[in-house]
């Protein structure tokens, strides 16, 4: 869960079931005029839901079909298919607007809620407030906060509301709600490259999402997932952390591809790396400004004529910014490592 600061996760093993998903397009609110005609186009990019039990993997392709989601009393429902254990809510809200979802759901499992949003146009600040059927608040927790996005254990057998407020109009936003079976912390995802050249896999600790920070890559990412594991945020000096997959074969890119680009900061190659197979080069760089510091590390390769490109990305505080008695630690650098090389030992090019 992220707040301007920040918030919590669990693991478990897991049972043999076949798990769907669906897309779903709520219709315009009271006082929303939506101009479309057609149904919002579900994001170009192909996800593949991958449950890990302890001995067997079953993995279960997403069907993107847009199912109106009906308005009652204000308050749009979400309702999961048979089996199904995330939904990706295609919606848009304008400036100054809100919406209200509700979902029900049991108390111990695992729930999280994100938003992707587009790649056309500005990116815009979409805070969240999430309440249990009985006001309790899980998000924000604390005053004068805001928090983009939620993942935690459920503290009680109800409805739950997800109200949205974006800064600016917010529009064809993907808001993914995944609640995994009762007694499973965790479910995995498969990305499939957009040109079908690369997959990849990565739990629900993360999130796709559009990075919001500058460019700080030579290849454009076709994926950025955020961190979204509480735990790692919750009073540390860790502000944000993606990971970032892109590939090309612009000549340019290509011909200088695993050489030293200083992006935000300087940049040295730190040695080469073994992925599934294919040697990429790692280097490091990093920047600082106004008590912030922004970390990257880098994986590159040319592979088949493509030069692909992983990026590390962190940011977080100086922790000398912070008083002794504000209870304020330093992240777990060597756990956030591990999450992400974790993400990226699962890459695969075809």
């Amino acid at each position: 869960m992220r707040y301007r600061f920040y918030l919590l996760l669990l693991v478990v093993s897991l049972s043999a079931c076949t798990y769907q998903v669906q897309v779903i397009t709520p219709e315009p609110s009271a006082g929303f005029e939506n101009t479309a005609t057609q149904p919002v186009t579900p994001p170009t990019e192909t996800l593949a839901l991958t449950l890990i039990p302890s001995s067997t993997a079953v993995s279960v392709q997403a069907t993107f079909t847009p199912t109106a989601l009906p308005q009652v009393a204000g308050v749009y429902p979400i309702k999961f298919s048979p089996n199904g254990t995330y939904v990706d809510v295609v919606d848009s809200i304008s400036a100054g607007a809100s919406k209200t979802y509700s979902i029900e759901a049991s108390k111990g499992q695992i729930m999280s809620i994100s938003i992707h949003q587009g790649s056309a146009g500005d990116g815009v600040y979409v805070p969240m407030q999430i309440t249990g059927a009985d006001g309790t608040a899980l998000c924000p927790q604390l005053e004068n906060t805001e928090c983009t996005f939620w993942r935690g254990a459920l503290p009680a057998t109800h409805e739950y509301f997800v109200k949205v407020t974006p800064v600016n109009d917010v529009m064809n936003f993907t808001m993914r709600v995944a609640i995994n079976p009762p007694g499973v912390a965790t479910q995995a995802f498969q990305y499939v490259s957009l040109k079908q050249n690369a997959t990849l896999s990565y739990n629900d600790d993360f999130a796709p999402v559009r990075f919001p920070g500058i460019p700080v890559y030579k290849v454009e990412p076709e994926l950025a997932l955020q961190l979204i594991d509480s735990q790692f945020y919750a009073k540390t000096n860790l502000l944000e952390a993606y990971l970032l997959f892109g590939s090309t074969n612009d000549s340019n890119t290509v011909a200088s591809c695993t050489q030293p680009a200083s992006l935000g900061g300087p940049e040295n190659i730190v040695g080469d790396v073994n992925i599934n197979g294919n040697k990429f080069v790692r280097s490091e760089g990093s920047g600082v400004g106004a008590g912030n510091i922004y970390e990257q590390i880098y994986h590159r390769a040319v592979i088949n004529g493509y030069c692909y490109e992983v990026t590390f990305f962190f940011h977080y505080t100086n922790i000398g910014n912070y008083a002794p008695d504000a209870g304020i630690k330093e992240f777990d650098r060597t756990a956030l490592l591990q999450r992400f090389e974790g993400i990226l030992s699962t890459l695969v090019i075809k």
